[in-house]
């Protein structure tokens, strides 16, 4: 049985559990001990009831560098720089939708501010963590360099003759990926 199949029966299980557990009417003690049954099997399945808990654990070097990482990956690629190419020669964003280059630009604004805090955390770890810190100095350059170019250069749709070279950029942040991946493995 998958992990998923697991935690799926887990919560079918605690469904059942809490529908008698609310329809009975049973004494305050077997309502305890469903509780502790139903809280559980949460656990058993690995899905944490307290959030408390987890909110004050202190995340490490390494998550917080792969959420740097996923923040590269989505809020400045996925949603920002991959389009911008795309929109210049067709108009649409890199899957063929409709965008709007104003407000995906705004957004990636948000994200730049965002990246200044990436910044500074990453210039503050450890220094075990060198080079991870010297290949997020190209990334984070390489950033600026695109941002600064859509700044001053805003694409128009169907430019044919717009530049957007995203080249540096994935050669940067795929070896940052692979830094990061190989820092969450050990």
């Amino acid at each position: 049985m998958s992990k998923w199949e697991k935690k799926s029966l887990y919560i079918i299980l605690c469904l059942v559990t809490m529908v008698v557990f609310t329809g009975c009417g049973k004494e305050k003690s077997e309502e305890e001990k469903l509780k502790e049954q139903v809280e559980q099997a949460f656990k058993d399945a690995g899905i944490q009831l307290d959030s408390s808990s987890q909110s004050d654990e202190k995340p490490t070097v390494e998550s917080k560098l792969k959420e740097i990482n996923n923040f590269v990956i989505g809020d400045i690629w996925n949603d920002g720089l991959v389009n911008i190419g795309h929109y210049a020669h067709s108009g649409t964003d890199a899957t063929g939708q409709t965008m709007d280059i104003d407000f995906m630009s705004q957004q990636l604004g948000k994200a730049m501010d965002k990246k200044v805090e990436y910044d500074k955390y990453i210039q503050g770890i450890d220094s075990k963590y060198d080079d991870v810190k010297q290949i997020w100095i190209k990334v984070s350059g390489e950033i600026d360099v695109l941002f600064k170019k859509l700044q001053d250069d805003p694409p128009t749709a169907n430019d044919e003759d717009y530049e957007f070279d995203t080249g540096l950029f994935g050669q940067y942040s795929d070896a940052f990926s692979e830094a990061v991946d190989l820092l969450n493995q050990k």
